[in-house]
């Protein structure tokens, strides 16, 4: 007969209970003995002391799941009678204990329906579609047993990826009785909720990275137990074990010095990308996990679980010991729930009348936000297509998904987060600078795919070879950037303008001067169409160069300097291919209408690029390129939609925006690279780009040198179309739409003087006042100083800049030679 097994005491041995069966066995021994046999018989003497010896056993067991019971009573009971009213709140991490008075405890016990919240009633089976929390420094994937933290790689060069960590987090929990169980994600709070309900039983499983420690990963677990009796909520955790990413020799758990409320794990990554001798630790410091938590009858209860996990030792211990110093002030989830509330407040996109629209909103802006840190951040790598908590999607490597496709978005509803952006480029620029040379070319050259230390880390050879473009789309994120905030202090003292001149010499030495057409050519690219590759004259590569090389001139002229000849020499012979007879915009130098496409490639060239066409060339480009799109990933329909509303035409417009719904999963509106599922998962590139479907499509933005042009529409099947918070040269603006109103507010003073244009009026706009006008094209026009006197033009054109030059050290070259070598 096998025996059931019950654990008593936390982390104490098992004790054995007895079966139910053997009960039976021992009422039938008592009550009706066996009377067949002599008692003075030998072989009715060892029957008897057979039996004598079972019941003895069977006594035993008794006992012991006696004691056992008393015992759980007993921990039930403690708990409960640290509690001297039933409206007062026990809070408890490991041994240490306190409590709140119920009427000032902030925290979230339920979630109430509404747009900002994702519920369902069962937790898929499908991890691809769970929902990630996340804070830009560490993120996971609910109920998953991974983490990820940013800037973590494993892997020499081309295997580097991001690194998994285990997580050491209550992942479940489960109570005895009929209960309804919920699992929400709640946007506005940024925290997962897991509940269970029953008729006099509440749980909750809290779980968020925390907003403003971001070394924080919070698990809380919140139980009300009505009941007259105590009562166990089991747990399940993550074990503190190495992954295949982590050293095991140099990896593991040890008891922490500083208490037994915590433990310490300890990790280093197999490999570095590209250094021998450096490798990467982290520090993870954890409450343990017992199997289970008791609460005593009448009883409420918060206990808290955290995980701190940074590169730092001190920096991780230090975290975790304010969180739970926060936790029993009653302000550790306060403060979260304050930081998100800010960052909502600050800027977001709202619609009335289709709460499914406004919730896929929220939900894509959360994710992506949950990736990013709050502001500027030195060690920070940068966004990959598959978000922080997805290491393995595209290795968690940086492409051109960031600069143009996630970054417009943040731009403009957070500024300061989408600095932090641009700084991941300046942050690795002297690596650039080495790839540039080691390809013989001048300047700067990105890396098509980049990780912690900017080197080339692309593993598809000719996505490594050809796909150059990036470099460009980089340029073009600064020009926004420029655009929206004229900030100087980047361009001069944080390498911004040194950044905008390498990229221009990159491709002043890239281009070739072509002596039968005059043109200068771009050859043997990929464009971002990658089914075709070594093509030459990319219509999107040459148009991207060609505005890189035309910045530094609009910078030399904020800035007061000398302009380069050649950037505008070789910027106003750019070759962009153009048919004159079929009036439209061939992808390449060859070719053939209707080949199919793998992306939005051509139709990028009139938003984001914003190139001067006629109407008829942008109308043909759409739907000859429509026509050979019959795929594509999510980002591609918000840009055909974008092309559609610019003229005019809201059917197609309204068709194509919502095609992008067909990559959003249920039940968290987690997105898909591709409409059947397949590709990267919670792919953050396509909800950047159906963010900007709503902003430069229905909201109608351009940015411009010198304003911001815009023109309200409202999204399909919706009443209002709401901005808050956008951020134009140190001032903040909202916009509400309605079908037939603009309604303009600035919330926070600019650096210059903000008006509105729009017909032939001009009004000032002024803080905290409304301005409405019927619907209109219409522009935010600041008044700007004149530009500063430009140095002579004999001056040296590097002015401003840090003094760089094309030479390579000898360490470098062996460093280079080496990775060739080990990776061939």
């Amino acid at each position: 007969m096998r025996y059931s097994k019950q654990k008593v005491l936390g982390n104490q041995d098992n004790q054995l209970s007895v079966p139910k069966q053997c009960k039976l066995s021992l009422i039938k021994y008592r009550m009706k003995p066996d009377v067949s046999k002599s008692s003075t018989s030998p072989s009715a003497l060892k029957s008897n002391f057979s039996v004598m010896l079972l019941l003895v056993f069977l006594a035993l067991l008794s006992m012991l799941e006696t004691n056992a019971r008393a015992a759980e009573d007993v921990t039930c009971s403690d708990i409960g009678n640290t509690v001297t009213s039933e409206n007062e709140l026990v809070l408890v991490h490991g041994d240490r204990k306190g409590k709140v008075p119920l009427d000032i405890d902030a925290r979230v016990w339920t979630v109430t329906p509404g747009v900002t919240v994702l519920s369902s009633d069962t937790i898929p089976n499908d991890t691809r579609v769970l929902p990630t929390i996340g804070n830009g420094h560490i993120a996971t994937v609910v109920k998953t047993d991974t983490l990820c933290m940013n800037g973590l790689y494993n892997g020499y060069a081309i295997k580097t990826h991001r690194a998994l960590l285990p997580a050491i987090l209550v992942r479940n929990v489960s109570v005895d009785g009929n209960v309804t169980s919920k699992y929400s994600l709640d946007l506005k709070n940024g925290m997962f909720l897991e509940s269970h309900v029953g008729e006099s039983v509440s749980v909750t499983l809290k779980t968020y990275a925390h907003r403003s420690i971001p070394q924080l990963m919070v698990t809380e677990l919140l139980v009300q137990n009505h009941n007259e009796a105590p009562i166990k909520v089991k747990l399940g955790g993550g074990a503190p074990v190495a992954t295949d990413d982590l050293d095991n020799t140099l990896s593991g758990d040890q008891s922490s010095p500083l208490g037994k409320d915590r433990r310490v794990f300890f990790g280093r990554v197999k490999e570095f990308e590209y250094s021998w001798n450096e490798t990467r630790n982290v520090t993870m410091v954890y409450s343990p996990i017992p199997p289970y938590v008791c609460v005593g009858p009448n009883r409420r209860l918060a206990r808290l679980f955290l995980l701190s996990v940074d590169s730092n030792p001190q920096t991780t211990n230090s975290q975790f010991t304010k969180g739970v110093d926060l936790f029993f002030n009653n302000s550790l989830e306060s403060q979260h729930i304050q930081s998100w509330q800010n960052l909502w407040s600050n800027g977001r996109m709202e619609v009335s009348g289709n709460d499914e629209l406004a919730t896929l909103i929220y939900s894509s802006l959360y994710y992506i936000l949950s990736s990013l840190p709050l502001s500027e951040y030195p060690d920070f790598v940068g966004l990959s297509p598959g978000d922080l908590a997805h290491g393995l999607m595209y290795n968690g490597h940086v492409f051109w998904d960031q600069e143009t496709w996630m970054y417009p978005p943040i731009q403009l509803l957070h500024g300061k987060i989408g600095k932090a952006i641009i700084k991941t480029r300046t942050r690795t620029l002297d690596n650039a600078k080495h790839q540039a040379m080691m390809r013989g070319y001048n300047g700067a050259m990105y890396p098509w795919e980049s990780a912690f230390s900017g080197y080339d880390v692309t593993p598809v050879p000719p996505y490594f070879q050809f796909e150059k473009h990036i470099t460009g789309d980089i340029a073009f994120a600064v020009r926004q950037y420029i655009y929206l905030t004229r900030d100087t202090d980047f361009l001069l003292h944080e390498r911004g303008n040194e950044m905008i001149r390498d990229i221009a010499d990159f491709w002043a030495s890239r281009a070739v001067f072509n002596k039968m057409t005059t043109l200068y050519d771009i050859n043997d690219v990929m464009p971002p169409d990658e089914y075709h590759h070594q093509v030459n004259n990319s219509v999107y590569t040459n148009l991207v160069a060609k505005l890189s090389l035309e910045l530094p001139g609009f910078v030399d002229e904020l800035l007061g300097l000398p302009s380069k000849k050649l950037y505008k020499d070789v910027a106003n012979s750019m070759n962009i291919p153009f048919d004159k007879g079929q009036r439209y915009h061939p992808e390449y130098e060859g070719y053939v209408q209707g080949e199919e496409v793998k992306q939005a490639d051509v139709i990028l060239l009139g938003f984001p690029l914003m190139m001067s066409m006629p109407e008829d060339v942008r109308k043909n480009d759409l739907r000859i390129y429509e026509n050979a799109t019959p795929g594509g990933p999510a980002m591609t329909w918000g840009m055909f939609s974008i092309g559609y509303i610019e003229l005019n035409n809201s059917a197609d417009a309204a068709r194509l925006f919502k095609r992008q719904e067909g990559n959003v999963a249920a039940p968290y509106n987690v997105w898909t690279e591709n409409a059947d599922g397949t590709g990267a998962v919670n792919f953050i590139t396509g909800m950047g780009g159906f963010l900007q479907s709503l902003l430069f499509g229905y909201g109608g933005f351009r940015l411009r040198p010198d304003r911001i042009d815009f023109h309200g529409r409202l999204p399909p099947s919706t009443t209002s179309f709401n901005i808050t918070g956008l951020d134009y040269l140190g001032g903040s603006i909202d916009f509400y739409f309605t079908k037939d109103t603009t309604t303009v507010r600035l919330t926070k003073a600019a650096e210059f003087t903000l008006t509105i244009k729009y017909d032939e009026r001009t009004v000032s706009l002024i803080q905290n006042e409304n301005h409405m006008f019927t619907t209109k094209r219409a522009s935010i026009v600041p008044e700007l100083p004149p530009p500063p006197t430009r140095t002579p033009a004999s001056s040296s054109s590097t002015v401003g800049v840090r003094n760089s030059t094309n030479s390579l050290s000898f360490s470098s070259v062996l460093l280079i030679i080496g990775v060739l070598c080990k990776t061939l």
